[in-house]
Parts: C-alpha cells; sequence; structure tokens
C-alpha cells in the first residue's frame, strides 16, 4: 500500500510539473497553426471542378449526369444513373454539386478573402480568390436558382450554420460588383502568387481580361430579365477589355504531379480511371455527332472516337436521346462499341478545366453588338470567336490546319443579312458546340435555357418528371430542409423544387 501511495504521488507531482508546459508539449511541431495564403489559393481553386475525397464527385453529377445529357451534347442508355437524358430525379446525383460545393470551395474561399483582407500586400490574392468565388457562385445559383451566397461558408468564422437563401437577382448583382472591384484592385506593385496561381500563373492583366470576360457572361445572362442592367455591364466588361486570344483562355492549369492522389489532375477526367471514359455508359449524342457532321466540323475526329478508336468521320454516330436497352434493341445499330465516345485524348488527366473560352467571349461580345450594346462589328467578332473555339481543341492535342478552320467558317458563315434570330442561332450554336467539345456542358445547359439555341427536341421518356419538357434547374438536397430551414423562404419566392421551375434569370 505504501509502495501505491508513492507511486501515486510521484505521478501526479510529475504531472502538475507537465501543465506549466501544456500548451508548448501539445503543439505538432510538423503541424502550422496558420497556413500560407498561396497554398489556401491553390487548395481553393483545385476544389472548384473537385472535392474533399472523391475530386471528381460533385463535377461528374452535374456536369456530366445532368447538364451533358439535359441538352443533348451527351447521351446515355444507362438512364438509371445518366437521368438527365430521360428527365428524372435522384437525389445523391442532383445534389452534388451544391452539398460538395458549400464545405469544400466555398468555405475555403471565404476563408481565404477574410485572411487576405487583412494585410494590403496580399490584394492580388484578395482578388484572385473573390473572382474564384464569384466563379462558384456562379456554377451554384445557374445550377439551383435562390442559393445560400452572403452568409455561405461562414460556420466558423461567424457561427452561421444555418445560412440565408439569397434571391438570384440579388446575388448577380453583387457579383458582378465583385468582379468590377477585383479587376480595380488587382496592383502590380504587390505580392504576386505566381506558383500558386493555377489559371495565369500570375499573369495579372490575363486575369483582368478574363474577369472582364466573365463579366460579360453574367450581364448578357441578364438580357432578358434586366436589359438595362444587361447592357451597362457588358459595356463595361467589352470597354474595359474581354479575352484577346486563346492564350486568356479563363482555364484551371494542372500538371498531375500527385501521383497516387490525382491531387493536381482535372477532376472531370478522373472519370477515365473509374473506366468510364473507355466504357459505354456516356457517349456522345446522335443530336451532338449529326450536328457536327452537318456542319463539316473539324473538331470531330479529335473530340469523339469509336471504343476501337476509329475516328473515321462516317463512322461516327451518337446515341439518341431517351435510349435505353430496350430501345436500342431496334436501332439499326445495337453494338454500344460501334457509338462515338470522347476520345481518350480528352480525358489526360493533365487537360485544362475550362471556366469560359476566349470564342465564348468573342461570341458573346458579336451578340452585344447586334443587341445595339456595344460598337464594332459583330460579324468579325462571329468569325473570331468560330476561329478560336476551332483551335481552342490544341488543348486537348487536337492540331487542326488553319485551311480546315477556314473551311469550316465558309461552310458555316455568319448570316450578317438575316433576321435578329438567325443570328442569335448562328452564335449560340457555335457556343453550344464550343461548351460541348471543351466537356463544359454546365456553362452550355445555362447559355441555351437563356437562348434556347440551338432548338432541341425533347423526349418523352416514360416516368419522366417535367412532362417532357428540358429541365431547366437541378433540385436542391433532400436533406437540406431538415438542416437549413431558410430553404422554405427560397421555394415560396422562386417556385416549387422541380426541374420545371426557372430561375431568375430563365425567362421565355
Amino acid at each position: 500500500m505504501i509502495r501505491r501511495i508513492f507511486l501515486i504521488t510521484t505521478l501526479l507531482a510529475t504531472l502538475g510539473a507537465c501543465t506549466k508546459d501544456f500548451e508548448k508539449i501539445n503543439v505538432n511541431p510538423n503541424t502550422p497553426s496558420s497556413v500560407p495564403l498561396d497554398y489556401l489559393l491553390s487548395q481553393s481553386t483545385l476544389y472548384i471542378p473537385g472535392s474533399a475525397g472523391d475530386p471528381g464527385y460533385k463535377a461528374w453529377r452535374a456536369n456530366f449526369i445532368y447538364a451533358s445529357t439535359v441538352i443533348q451534347q451527351m447521351s446515355s442508355v444507362e438512364v438509371g444513373f445518366y437521368r438527365g437524358t430521360v428527365y428524372t430525379y435522384q437525389g445523391d446525383l442532383s445534389e452534388a454539386y451544391f452539398v460538395n460545393s458549400y464545405p469544400n470551395s466555398v468555405k475555403n474561399l471565404v476563408n481565404l478573402i477574410t485572411l487576405a483582407k487583412a494585410d494590403p500586400k496580399n490584394v492580388n490574392i484578395l482578388s484572385m480568390a473573390r473572382i474564384l468565388r464569384v466563379v462558384e457562385m456562379a456554377i451554384l445559383t445557374d445550377l439551383y436558382g435562390d442559393v445560400p451566397y452572403r452568409e455561405a461558408g461562414l460556420g466558423f468564422l461567424e457561427g452561421i450554420f444555418s445560412p440565408k437563401y439569397d434571391a438570384q437577382k440579388d446575388i448577380y448583382a453583387d457579383m458582378l460588383k465583385e468582379l468590377d472591384e477585383s479587376i480595380k484592385a488587382f496592383n502590380a506593385g504587390s505580392y504576386i502568387p505566381k506558383t500558386a496561381d493555377f489559371l495565369y500563373a500570375g499573369d495579372l492583366e490575363k486575369w483582368k481580361r478574363g474577369a472582364n470576360s466573365l463579366m460579360l457572361r453574367l450581364a448578357m445572362r441578364m438580357q432578358k430579365v434586366d436589359p438595362a442592367a444587361a447592357q451597362s455591364w457588358a459595356k463595361k466588361a467589352i470597354d474595359g477589355g474581354i479575352m484577346a486570344s486563346n492564350d486568356d483562355t479563363f482555364a484551371i492549369k494542372f500538371s498531375n504531379t500527385g501521383a497516387g492522389t490525382n491531387s493536381n489532375a482535372n477532376s472531370w477526367n478522373l472519370g477515365a480511371g473509374r473506366g468510364i471514359a473507355n466504357g459505354n455508359n456516356i457517349q456522345w449524342s446522335k443530336t451532338f455527332i449529326d450536328a457536327m457532321k452537318a456542319r463539316k466540323d473539324p473538331r470531330l475526329t479529335v473530340v469523339s472516337a469509336l471504343k476501337n478508336g476509329d475516328r473515321t468521320v462516317a463512322r461516327q454516330r451518337g446515341i439518341p436521346p431517351g435510349t435505353d436497352p430496350t430501345v436500342l434493341k431496334t436501332l439499326d445499330e445495337t453494338n454500344l462499341d460501334n457509338y462515338s465516345r470522347v476520345a481518350p485524348n480528352m480525358y489526360l488527366l493533365e487537360n485544362p478545366f475550362f471556366i469560359m473560352t476566349h470564342a465564348e467571349a468573342r461570341l458573346l461580345k458579336a451578340e452585344a453588338i447586334e443587341r445595339g450594346w456595344a460598337t464594332g462589328n459583330a460579324k468579325a467578332e462571329f468569325d473570331a470567336g468560330q476561329m478560336a473555339g476551332v483551335k481552342q481543341l490544341t488543348s486537348y492535342g487536337g492540331v487542326i490546319p488553319d485551311a480546315e478552320a477556314a473551311a469550316y467558317n465558309t461552310a458555316n458563315p455568319y448570316p450578317a443579312a438575316g433576321s435578329l434570330d438567325d443570328k442569335m442561332n448562328a452564335i449560340h450554336t457555335e457556343m453550344w458546340l464550343i461548351t460541348g467539345t471543351t466537356l463544359n456542358h454546365i456553362e452550355g445547359w445555362s447559355n441555351w435555357r437563356r437562348t434556347g439555341y440551338p432548338k432541341l427536341t425533347p423526349v418523352n421518356y416514360p416516368g419522366n418528371e417535367t412532362n417532357g419538357q428540358i429541365p431547366r434547374r437541378l433540385r436542391y438536397p433532400q436533406g437540406e430542409p431538415g438542416i437549413n430551414p431558410n430553404i422554405q423562404e427560397a421555394i415560396t419566392r422562386q417556385g416549387p423544387d422541380l426541374f420545371t421551375t426557372r430561375v431568375w434569370w430563365d425567362k421565355q
């Protein structure tokens, strides 16, 4: 007993002595107490196309399963998974972008913005982070409509765990303001995070042109609901200077240096590792392939191949939208190996993640000119955008000679003497092709919803949830009402939580 008392007394004395250095002892010397902002900028950028744990999760579901198939750029006979082709709902597929963005990209960008504001020398990191936040929030609000915005990402910083849902009209107003202020705040005399910047490697002039182009996109999105504001912001963007070449394209560049982890790889392309890209479960749509063949589009042999690698134009064929295994048996070709799929060069992990191309910016400027919102030659802008869209595929290893690009322009000229509808059809059919060939289907869907071009024929698959109409948005997460009651105000304001409810800027 005496021995036990002695041992306990000695132990207590030792513990008492340890408490003097408790904080010092319990700090891991290998774990930094604060993370350099450069690292936060890189991480936040990578979280836009990806997410923690499964980098391809959110983008694959929103971009390929729904957006690509909804607007008939891609198709699949696996209608129980690629539900966008037949307009049906599955919660984890529809909600993926929402539930992954807020705890990852949005939270990290809000944190980075807060930290960067603390020191004026970080003004360039701050501007980059504010622009990237606009990129992510624009995707979110365009996919779902009213979403948490001003209070989003403030759980740790301000204890706001049930953020208010902002009206899309107010979100757009603030995003445009954020772009304008960020562009003006860039300062070549302050610190520039060249290595941490995965978009422009610290080139502030390219950042300005990229942000102005994003401003033009958002401005044109408001064309039907607030034409005065749309015109004002479009003019500001164009006057400020939009992208001037494909070198200015707003895209995340990857090195794929994270061997085994894909920590710096294109998350849209991670499907190749799962056998998706080389399988038969998502392939090009008949609508898309037929359009490219009819237009003699030289991009076809870059983006499309049969399973055996054959890229011969005459042998390319797409899957008709709404085709399930039963319907497939009634078609002339029943072997999916003989239907076109995205060519292997399109799925390299180091390929860029396109947010907005130079081609899109020039085409939007052509539209602004035709609407009387900007000065210039609409045909010249269209031709430049069309050529840029074709040449952009060098990013995917495609070599398209200038003569082939010029022949494409000759075969698909701008209808300068046509009606406004003719011109909008020409501009936005090119936009549909560009977003499809750069795998940016989310943007393709948003632009199609605003313009209605090209004209697509809906499918009316048994059990679809839209009465045979092409969906106008994604539905909110099923569990959101139990987590954040503020969603009810958004539904009351926006309309029922359905595929057919239109977001603010999507008017007929």
